[in-house]
């Protein structure tokens, strides 16, 4: 009896958090797989915090574990209030960071969609554009979806997977 309730939960717990990724590279301007990426990964406070630190240390696990080098900068974005130079703080913390070491891509997180259901996070829809540093030209964009029912640290965990798999398939990093 045991063995089947654990059998059950297991199929539950694996079917129960989807990622799927899509993504569009511009191969003719990446000549070899970028060595010092830029993570950036905003979020605003409150509503996606949680999600984005979960997410940004399961990257930095699995960047770790294949000994890729990476610097993540999670920065709180302005609400949809009416203000000026919103992204000056956004854009100034991006530039302290490539000024302290050189970097060759820039990844940018967006959220554009996010589900919750009783006040939990049950999907979240990024896109990802990589921007090489010299050109400032994109030559990488992602559209990333995942959901759970079991909360956002599971699927974080799937995604950064997710994420890393797709950057060296598509020979980005």
């Amino acid at each position: 009896m045991k063995k089947l309730i654990t059998l059950i939960l297991t199929v539950i717990l694996l079917t129960s958090c989807g990622v799927s990724i899509k993504s569009l590279v511009d191969s003719s301007a990446i000549k070899e797989p970028y060595k010092n990426p830029l993570i950036v990964i905003p979020y605003e406070k409150y509503s996606k915090e949680n999600f984005s630190e979960k997410l940004m240390e399961k990257l930095e696990i699995e960047f770790y574990n294949e000994n890729k080098k990476v610097e993540f900068l999670l920065v709180e974005q302005g609400s949809e209030e009416l203000a000026l130079n919103q992204n000056d703080d956004i854009n100034s913390k991006i530039d302290n960071a490539i000024r302290n070491d050189p970097k060759d891509i820039v990844l940018i997180f967006k959220p554009t969609n996010l589900a919750y259901y009783n006040g939990a996070l049950q999907s979240a829809t990024y896109q990802l554009t990589g921007i090489e540093f010299f050109t400032k030209k994109e030559v990488w964009k992602a559209t990333f979806n995942s959901n759970s029912s079991f909360g956002p640290a599971l699927f974080a965990e799937k995604s950064a997977q997710k994420i890393l798999e797709k950057l060296k398939s598509d020979k980005v990093l």
